[in-house]
């Protein structure tokens, strides 16, 4: 049975509510596949809810609901061995409508316990202790009327879609068209901006020729008119080099996070050179971290270990493992 352990205080005009979930043999209820659901108890001042998705329960979501309609802040905690804490979500302030289960965060099989049956993410008795904060402000009305959610990222998306009041044409690699918009691209891009300044080739003919093969030049379009990236989880790897190349920060950050999702000890060294050769400071952080933390030397029997060439990086490896500093400076 799970349990659950409820504290309260209060910050100013904010109410601080502090709920710790822990589950007992979490790899083995994973296991179960009977068990679909866990539920907490109903009379907390908040619910909460887990579903096991998938074949194997290969993925877990968590959800809370509260009775009445507040305007919160929540943030989920993953608690470690050690007494170490893992930050895995953090919604900012939104209002949230009573009695309706609000989707929180996802959490994958795969991370909580490895191939070789090592519990990454469970604490010494392979618990799953699991820490939600919800801060509450009375600073707005929670009761005003509903407004409808923005459509300007919709609108932008159909401009791409329509072709509507194109004047350039992006070609793909591979030979496929866009009809795109040169401010929308220039708005997006300072590498797309530089085609159209001064006088280049692409300012003269309103063709700009991508390096990128068309299924990833859309999906980079995609995110440069609507801010989104729908198959960021299936091709992280090449729209983080398509990101890098056009100088888009928020899409090589989704990249970033999908790749840490991906992390296991056979691709951790692979992660580390595209993180490297891209400058992805935070994945390469994450990967870092994740070698260090008692996978080193199951790493050192991988195949992309084996394959490894750069001095620098085997280098880089080595001092972060010798060091303590967990704040060292990765360039």
């Amino acid at each position: 049975m799970s349990n659950i352990n409820y504290t309260t205080r209060t910050e100013g005009q904010t109410k601080v509510y502090t709920l710790m979930w822990t589950v007992p043999n979490f790899v083995n209820l994973l296991e179960t596949k009977a068990r679909r659901e866990l539920r907490t108890a109903v009379d907390a001042r908040f619910q909460l809810k887990m579903q096991l998705l998938g074949r194997d329960n290969d993925i877990i979501e968590i959800y809370y609901l509260s009775p009445s309609a507040l305007f919160l802040k929540a943030i989920l905690t993953l608690c470690l061995k050690r007494f170490e804490e893992r930050s895995i979500v953090m919604k900012e302030y939104h209002t949230v409508q009573a009695n309706k289960w609000q989707y929180l965060a996802t959490l994958f099989k795969r991370d909580i316990a490895s191939y070789d049956g090592r519990d990454i993410f469970l604490l010494s008795d392979g618990s799953l202790r699991l820490k939600f904060q919800f801060m509450v402000t009375n600073d707005i009305n929670v009761g005003r009327a509903y407004i409808p959610e923005t459509q300007l990222s919709s609108d932008f998306e159909s401009l791409l879609n329509d072709g509507l009041f194109s004047d350039v044409l992006m070609k793909s690699a591979d030979g496929s068209e866009y009809k795109v918009h040169k401010a929308v691209l220039a708005s997006r891009s300072l590498v797309l901006k530089a085609h159209f300044e001064h006088n280049t080739t692409e300012c003269i003919t309103n063709i700009v020729e991508s390096p990128l093969e068309s299924d990833v030049l859309f999906e980079v379009l995609t995110f440069i008119y609507s801010d989104k990236a729908p198959r960021v989880d299936d091709i992280p790897e090449r729209l983080l080099a398509a990101a890098d190349f056009y100088q888009l920060s928020r899409l090589k950050t989704l990249c970033e996070e999908a790749l840490h999702k991906k992390l296991t000890v056979e691709n951790a060294i692979e992660t580390l050179q595209l993180a490297d050769l891209h400058s992805a400071k935070t994945l390469k952080q994450l990967t870092l971290e994740f070698i260090k933390d008692g996978q080193s030397q199951l790493i050192t029997k991988t195949d992309g270990w084996c394959k490894v060439k750069s001095v620098d990086l085997i280098k880089t490896i080595y001092e972060y493992i010798m060091t303590d500093d967990v704040d060292v400076d990765i360039k």
